[in-house]
């Protein structure tokens, strides 16, 4: 089994159904599967690309040098996930 994370994007699924989907899926997903509600949290399919163009953006956000302290830390942490993909993913 593969210790690799997969998310699947269907627009237009009602919460009833992703739960039987969620529910058809666990017996043959040991680690569970996460419901991401998409009024709550955006999710995007960033191929290795749009990830390094994202790397750009977060080292030149930085380099200028006007973030206040949370944003910068977020930015940081955004910029060290996406360098953490880059380096662990193929490609």
């Amino acid at each position: 089994m593969s210790d690799d994370y997969w998310y699947i994007d269907i627009p237009g699924l009602s919460y009833e159904r992703a739960v039987r989907i969620r529910e058809l899926l666990l017996p043959d997903s040991p680690f569970g599967v996460l419901l991401i509600d998409p009024s709550k949290s955006m999710l995007r399919g960033y191929d290795r690309a749009a990830v390094e163009l994202l790397v750009k953006g977060m080292e030149a956000i930085l380099a200028a040098d006007n973030l206040d302290r949370e944003d910068r830390m977020g930015a940081m942490s955004m910029l060290e996930d996406y360098q953490d993909w880059l380096e662990h993913s193929s490609g």
